[in-house]
């Protein structure tokens, strides 16, 4: 009996299992990992969606207002160019609602006002001489407009606000030379224009002044 020759057919092999544990961990590691990045991409996307709302809900009205005081300034630009100051003040008074301070609707606003011979025009320059007050033009201009419409006080107070550096300007000494005169500050007068023909010596203007 221990001759008998062994049939290879009908032997049976174990069946290892093994290898099929390790493919099911490995599938298990691997759906954990997929899952992991789809829920990062997830938690990405809200995080970047929200980001995305916030910067419209916070830029978005100042971009909508902006182009609408553009659009209003636009349209008093050109009618101020027609002459038709009717219609420019009413544009720049819109672009005033949108932005009170918008300096190119009270530029607007105080050349309308101006060419209508309204005294208006010193509220209008004051508050372009408010937006930029160190700047001499601003100042003097207010001034020029206060002593138009016999404002003293104002016109004194813008020159006051003249930077010192800058009062040396044939601007500065005739304006000032004008408030000299509407106070009957002889002295002052001269003065001012003297020195405003010192710069301008052909200036007939300044002659008629001392």
């Amino acid at each position: 009996m221990g001759d008998e020759p062994i049939d290879e057919n009908a032997m049976i092999y174990p069946v290892t299992r093994q290898p099929r544990r390790q493919e099911s961990k490995v599938a298990r590691v691997g759906y954990a990992r997929s899952s992991s990045v789809r829920g990062g991409l997830i938690v990405l996307a809200v995080i970047a969606g929200f980001a995305l709302g916030l910067i419209v809900l916070t830029i978005g009205p100042k971009l909508v207002s902006a182009w609408q005081e553009s659009r209003w300034l636009r349209r008093a630009g050109t009618n101020l160019k027609q002459e038709n100051f009717s219609a420019a003040n009413e544009a720049a008074r819109k672009a005033l609602e949108i932005n009170r301070d918008s300096l190119s609707a009270c530029e607007i606003l105080a050349e309308t006002t101006e060419k209508q011979n309204r005294a208006e025009t010193v509220g209008w320059r004051a508050q372009i001489a408010r937006l930029r007050p160190r700047d001499s033009a601003s100042q003097l201009n207010l001034a020029s407009a206060a002593l138009r419409f016999g404002q003293l006080d104002v016109a004194r107070k813008a020159l006051e606000s003249v930077p010192k550096e800058n009062r040396e300007s044939t601007s500065y000494h005739v304006v000032a030379g004008w408030l000299a005169r509407a106070q009957g500050d002889e002295a002052s007068q001269e003065r001012h224009f003297a020195a405003a023909l010192e710069k301008e010596p052909h200036n007939e203007t300044y002659q008629y002044n001392l």
